[in-house]
């Protein structure tokens, strides 16, 4: 019976450890997909506008952090290469549209010749930022920029 109790606490003791490395590993904000933004691109002039809404509820899954922002057609048509900034968090480059391209959303509509487009950031990095206690930084609009060339 002893030695019973030691394989079970021996378990006990491993699986914790192991959950909370995989744990620790999950919340790990990945720096991968990260950019510097330099050479993205292609001018030197660049417009920057901010979010016009932040949906942050990284606790419903995936898809559920993200700034929707409001383009004009002319200035940055869709599949123009764009900057995400999100304040304390970082830059990723990505392209204009490429999180749906809409003309109402979310109780926002747009005037003709501009669209709605979302850009996300991964759920993961939410939650860590949630428990460095940013999350009311993450869900202001003015931390989000979409940076684009003119």
């Amino acid at each position: 019976c002893n030695l019973w109790k030691r394989k079970l606490i021996f378990i006990l003791i491993l699986v914790t450890t192991v959950g909370l490395v995989l744990c620790v590993h999950l919340l790990k904000p990945p720096l991968d997909e990260q950019c510097s933004g330099v050479g993205y691109l292609p001018s030197n002039r660049t417009t920057t506008v901010h979010a016009i809404k932040v949906v942050v509820e990284p606790l419903l899954g995936q898809h559920q952090v993200y700034g929707i922002f409001q383009l004009s057609i002319e200035d940055c048509p869709p599949g123009q290469p764009v900057i995400l900034t999100v304040s304390k968090v970082g830059n990723y480059c990505e392209y204009a549209g490429s999180g749906g391209l809409l003309q109402h959303f979310e109780g926002i509509e747009t005037a003709p010749g501009y669209y709605l487009t979302r850009h996300y950031i991964r759920t993961r990095t939410a939650i860590w930022l949630s428990i460095k206690g940013l999350l009311t930084q993450l869900r202001q609009p003015r931390n989000w920029t979409l940076t684009y060339a003119k």
